[in-house]
């Protein structure tokens, strides 16, 4: 994805952002409590956006040194005007030498809301993952379309998925990864200590902000594949979310999987 592409989305991409951290800082954070977190002496971030999941966390653990890593430029200058005394912010992809070096020295590793967009995962997390120290720690958070439910089903959510999967396709990315990434993560020397399914619907979450998030996910996936945004399809999507989706008649869950594991 070009950098042109993302500056002209940034305001968007920004408050999606914000609602991410808004719903999930507390289930992320205790999820890595839960696997060790409070020993890790140093965490490195790999897509770290604008830096605020990961400073919210920072703040939290000062004993404990934070690096933040993403590709786009514009998104470091952000996380580094967030200026925490124990977090860095480097401008790398997640395959060069420089994160290769970090991977290396660090005992934690975050990949939230990344793979998604990591295309041959397989082949990303081998070469990844071939410099890690025995012992460290990772934490993964991200979509799983296999807990990607409407009960009873509707189509304006289906469309929501089927422009999701149509980006993974275009991508030849990962879609199932509650299933699918334990396996490759055990290839690349892992142990795999724990796979949650994240509460991420409207049960849980508050009917509003759960409809912005998931109508802000089908709108930005869907500009990504060049289609136009006030289709058909995306008018369907809004009016189910935002005028027929009901609690009492509808389940709606919007599928995340939280994995552990940690490095032979």
């Amino acid at each position: 994805m070009s950098q042109n592409i993302w500056i002209k989305l940034d305001k968007t991409i920004e408050d999606q952002l914000k609602l991410q951290v808004d719903i999930s800082l507390n289930r992320h954070h205790g999820f890595m409590l839960k696997h060790e977190l409070a020993n890790c002496e140093n965490v490195v971030d790999i897509g770290t956006g604008d830096g605020l999941f990961l400073a919210k966390i920072a703040e939290k653990h000062p004993e404990i040194k934070f690096h933040g890593i993403d590709n786009k430029s514009h998104m470091i200058e952000k996380a580094e005007s967030r200026q925490l005394s124990n977090c860095r912010w480097t401008l790398g992809d997640a395959l060069d030498d420089e994160t290769h070096n970090a991977l290396s020295k660090t005992n934690g590793i975050l990949i939230r809301y990344f793979v998604l967009h990591m295309p041959n995962t397989r082949k990303a997390f081998s070469q990844i993952c071939d410099t890690i120290a025995k012992g460290t720690k990772l934490w993964i958070f991200d979509l799983d379309l296999d807990h990607y439910i409407c009960e009873p089903e509707q189509e304006g959510f289906v469309l929501v998925k089927n422009i999701v999967e149509q980006f993974c396709a275009n991508n030849s990315v990962e879609i199932s990864i509650g299933s699918k990434l334990p396996p490759i993560l055990k290839d690349v020397g892992f142990i795999v200590n724990d796979i949650d399914f994240e509460p991420l619907n409207n049960q849980e979450i508050e009917q509003k902000k759960f409809a912005e998030y998931v109508f802000r996910e089908a709108m930005l996936y869907n500009y990504f594949l060049g289609n136009k945004p006030n289709s058909e399809d995306m008018k369907k999507i809004k009016h189910f979310l935002f005028n027929e989706m009901d609690r009492d008649k509808h389940y709606v869950q919007y599928g995340m999987v939280m994995i552990s594991a940690e490095k032979e």
